[in-house]
């Protein structure tokens, strides 16, 4: 009987292509119920979730120490950064507050709570936001396991060569693979960025992920092709494609050898200028890997991940706990705290949405309704900063009294602690540009502060008048259009004029593509996510100076976007052409 052949699509997480047989893996959720406690019941519900914790954190230890010296530096990261998680206070508040506030047992809050915080990130406009959710929902099960007992189904035996396709992995789970046995890796969920993903990245295997309910749709010994360079799942291919996705294999392994130690190089262009790549992140936990990649520093820390999915916002003594733990962790490269950015798809439990949340109260508005939340963030921010580098950058700056009302809320703070005789350091203070009205008037707004830093995802919607989080036009909003190239050559053109460094710190920072554009537009700070750093430090050093400067000029008097890709496919496509590829970026013709 011949078998039909058929295809799914997925994220290629890991750049690769495998050839093999299925191995399945589906680790089910722990079940739980709930049930009611008595009042004098609750502490001790308190206490067993405490102990769990405490168990599952010895666990990942374990797995830890047990770890030989092959097993690479990526698998003890990651595993560090997994107990961070289990002792993250996030999870253990939520729990906390629904035993408490609801007398259940802990399993059903811990489940509840761990539901709720994944349903909010998911839901996210923001792609690091959604990318937590499996990272957050795979904590909680370990959690669940250690409170009931119930034991995990664990990796089969693998006694050949294999692709394995699974619901997903823990780091812990992980760590025990062998690139050996395992061909390339396919799961149900997961992100480019997700634990799954560096994991395979770190162990140079090929991996699509978040391909849905593909353990099952797919059968154990079925024959399959995972190209992850196209986020491509074949199953009981052609003849004819096994043999071209063999000779595509091989050539990203040739091209890979050679960018073996790309990690290790300088962040310059091909004529030797200097650029800065920095890390955004969004989580303590997320420090390893910027340390790993050598980044010049964090360009962007995300606050109001300490805020969501909590009744009461943290308190002042432990959002200086955790700032400080950052900024002595990275010292002496300096750390950019933005403070809350509230609002729109980033909505508290205590917030409502409004009619539209873009344009309504969100980030320094809702600062100025409740101004005790960010005259209390500030107090943390001025003590951590005797802890190391501490920058403060306000969100969504509209104009130059938006930006003077926040200074005056950081000195009513500074003088808070004068008076409490506390501790603290200097801070450098920033604003952001991503609101047009910013861009245009940032010369009046360059006297009031130290730094810029460009937000392209909301300075191109805003350009644009396109809802980035609707996709039925999402695919209208290209920070490469002129329009948005043209702010983002005044604000450059501004902060050089007034001395004042500035970055970009949006997804544009993170594209190949953008790469040159931004160097010739005069940037030379770029804020990303953490995984992308490898890639962009690549593009840079295969592209000089003044050839980048003539393609921004000549990108600027584009009529669109996709003007601007065919201008910089046509002057780079030979040079940058394979790193392109690499990430599945097809440019128009």
């Amino acid at each position: 009987m011949t078998l039909s052949r058929r295809s799914y699509e997925g994220i290629g997480a890991s750049p690769g292509v495998a050839i093999g047989e299925v191995v399945v893996f589906d680790r089910q959720n722990v079940t739980v119920r709930r049930r009611h406690v008595a009042a004098d019941a609750v502490e001790a519900e308190i206490e067993r979730l405490e102990t769990a914790m405490a168990e599952a954190r010895r666990e990942v230890e374990v797995v830890l120490e047990g770890l030989s010296d092959a097993a690479g530096a990526d698998h003890r990261l990651l595993l560090q950064t997994q107990l961070l998680m289990l002792g993250d206070e996030m999870i253990s508040s939520a729990a906390t507050d629904a035993i408490r506030g609801g007398r259940i047992n802990a399993e059903w809050a811990l489940r509840q709570s761990v539901d709720a915080i994944c349903a909010r990130l998911r839901s996210a406009d923001d792609a690091l936001f959604r990318e937590r959710a499996d990272d957050v929902h795979n904590v909680g099960e370990h959690l669940l396991r250690a409170l009931t007992g119930q034991r995990a189904r664990t990796l089969p035996a693998l006694d050949h060569p294999t692709i394995l396709v699974a619901s997903d992995l823990t780091p812990a789970e992980a760590a025990h693979l062998s690139a050996s046995r395992v061909l390339a890796l396919v799961t149900d969920s997961g992100s480019a960025s997700s634990h799954t993903a560096i994991l395979a990245r770190a162990l140079q295997i090929p991996a699509v992920v978040g391909v849905a309910d593909i353990t099952r749709e797919i059968g154990p010994g079925d024959t399959v092709i995972v190209d992850a360079m196209r986020g491509e799942v074949v199953v009981h291919p052609d003849p004819e494609e096994v043999e071209e996705a063999r000779a595509r294999g091989e050539r990203f392994e040739a091209f890979r050898e050679r960018l073996r130690d790309v990690e290790a190089r300088a962040r310059e262009t091909a004529d030797g200028v200097r650029i800065a790549l920095l890390a955004n992140i969004d989580l303590e936990m997320d420090l390893p890997h910027v340390k790993h990649e050598g980044a010049d520093g964090i360009g962007l820390y995300r606050t109001e991940f300490l805020y969501l999915d909590r009744s009461a916002p943290p308190s002042e003594d432990e959002q200086v706990l955790i700032y400080g733990r950052v900024a002595r962790r990275m010292a002496p490269r300096p750390v950019v705290f933005r403070t809350f950015d509230l609002g729109a798809d980033k909505m508290p439990n205590a917030m409502r949405r409004g009619p539209n949340p873009a344009l309504g109260l969100r980030a320094l508005r809702v600062a100025f309704e409740r101004p005790e939340l960010l005259v209390t963030q500030l107090r943390a921010l001025l003590r951590a900063a005797a802890s190391g580098q501490v920058r403060v950058m306000f969100p969504m700056v509209a104009s130059v009294a938006d930006l003077r009302r926040a200074k005056v809320m950081l000195e009513t703070a500074r003088g808070d602690l004068e008076a409490q005789g506390a501790t603290y350091g200097p801070v450098m203070i920033g604003s952001m540009l991503e609101v047009p009205s910013a861009v245009l008037m940032a010369d009046r707004l360059a006297p009031e502060c130290d730094f810029f830093s460009v937000g392209t995802n909301d300075l191109t919607q805003y350009a644009l008048a396109v809802d980035r989080g609707d996709p039925r036009v999402a695919h209208l909003a290209s920070s490469l259009d002129p329009a948005v190239l043209r702010l983002l050559q005044r604000a450059h053109a501004v902060a050089e004029a007034h001395g004042k460094p500035i970055s970009v710190c949006g997804d544009l920072a993170a594209d190949p593509v953008a790469t040159a554009v931004l160097v010739g537009l005069g940037y030379r700070s770029l804020s990303m996510p953490t995984a992308a750093i490898p890639l962009v430090a690549e593009a840079l050093r295969r592209v000089p100076v003044p050839e980048a400067e003539e393609v921004a000029r000549e990108a600027l008097e584009q009529d669109g976007a996709a003007d601007v890709e065919r201008l910089v496919a046509a002057r780079f496509g030979d040079r940058l052409g394979e790193l392109w590829r690499e990430q599945g970026i097809e440019l128009p013709r």
